[in-house]
């Protein structure tokens, strides 16, 4: 995992090496290789982003670093499909920890028409789903999204504790 920064340092480096070395007769094959170098670096700029920190600091909990890193990814349309899968995914999880009801639905319903997720993950958007229709008091639908994600084999303790407390609370308010 590169940074995004150090991947920049990195590109332009290679293009001032790609520029220098024809004046430093290094010949073509290295002068080729520093381009090339270059502009896969560049493409993975742009079609990966900066996903793997942002997950990595999710992972850890960090949320404002992960939030930061998000708002780092200024053209989310250019990211590959799975990296814009997990960019809504990021999104979702961020604006559910905020308490943004609508923008977790939005980023939520988007990642899982996207696919590219994991059962876990999706898992966790389907969960998200049914949270944000139960906060609206929408109990037919929070079911319906409870019994796909029933449908799921996720096997993370964590979600399935979430998931029962949910079930519970929809028996008690239905």
């Amino acid at each position: 995992m590169i940074s995004p920064k150090l991947r920049i340092v990195l590109i332009v480096l290679f293009v001032i090496c790609g520029i220098v070395a024809p004046f430093a007769q290094l010949g073509s094959y290295v002068i080729f290789a520093f381009w090339a170098t270059a502009l896969i670096l560049l493409m993975g700029h742009f079609r990966h982003g900066p996903m793997l920190g942002i997950l990595v600091a999710l992972r850890k909990g960090d949320i404002p670093q992960a939030e930061a890193l998000i708002n780092t990814v200024k053209r989310p349309d250019w990211l590959s499909p799975r990296y814009q899968a997990y960019y809504h995914f990021s999104n979702a999880l961020v604006a559910s920890h905020h308490q943004d009801i609508d923008a977790a639905e939005k980023h939520s319903t988007t990642a899982l028409e996207l696919g590219y997720l994991h059962v876990k993950e999706k898992g966790i958007l389907l969960y998200n789903l049914a949270r944000v229709a139960f906060e609206r008091k929408e109990f037919d639908k929070a079911k319906k999204q409870l019994a796909e994600l029933q449908t799921l084999s996720v096997e993370d303790v964590h979600l399935k504790k979430r998931i029962e407390e949910l079930e519970q609370a929809l028996n008690k308010s239905a």
